[in-house]
């Protein structure tokens, strides 16, 4: 993404979203960035197969 865009998406005040993150959220955060992101591909496929059905908005 280049700084334009960066801007234009996440960096602008109107577009902003700021939130408080509690150690339970921090928990979950965690787990859910080592499923989507870690180096194992098998429970991010699973979750991917189970889940997929239920998405209602995709924006590929």
């Amino acid at each position: 993404m280049n700084p334009d865009q960066l801007w234009e998406t996440t960096m602008t005040p109107e577009n902003r979203v700021l939130l408080q993150v509690t150690i339970e959220d921090a928990e979950i955060a965690s787990d859910a960035f080592t499923l989507f992101m870690g180096d194992e591909v098998e429970p991010r496929r699973n979750y991917i197969e189970t889940h997929a059905k239920d998405v209602k908005h995709l924006d590929v």
